[in-house]
């Protein structure tokens, strides 16, 4: 965890998607909110996902928007921590996601291959669903 940094939850792009389409497990994530952090890398995620699923970008960006999430630099740092998931053969979206969480404090995520791949290696992973 970021030394300088209160504890804060990280969204995961299914998290930021799943609070977009008030998918079930929504409501635990909407308690978090207003506390909650994106990394730039997952939301990018989210735009593509939805502008691949016919979205104008604009509009994709000002639902995106609308959230109110902050979003995060993909930093340095973080470049080297998500490279201890490489081996494992996660996506890049993930490794990412698995660096905020570890660099933040926590993560939230519907994935729940993410928390079984490292066990006691993990970030402390938390799931909506």
């Amino acid at each position: 965890m970021n030394p300088d940094s209160a504890s804060r939850p990280a969204f995961d792009a299914s998290a930021v998607l799943a609070l977009l389409q008030g998918e079930p497990g929504a409501d635990k994530l909407r308690d978090l909110q207003a506390d909650a952090v994106v990394n730039a890398v997952n939301a990018a995620e989210v735009l593509a996902k939805l502008v691949s699923r016919g979205m104008p970008l604009a509009e994709a960006q000002a639902a995106y928007d609308a959230l109110h999430l902050e979003t995060t630099a993909f930093e340095p740092a973080l470049a080297v921590i998500s490279a201890r998931y490489v081996f494992k053969g996660v996506s890049l979206g993930d490794r990412c996601f698995l660096a905020a969480a570890h660099w933040h404090g926590s993560g939230w995520t519907s994935d729940h291959d993410l928390g079984t791949l490292f066990g006691s290696g993990a970030p402390t992973l938390n799931f909506f669903k």
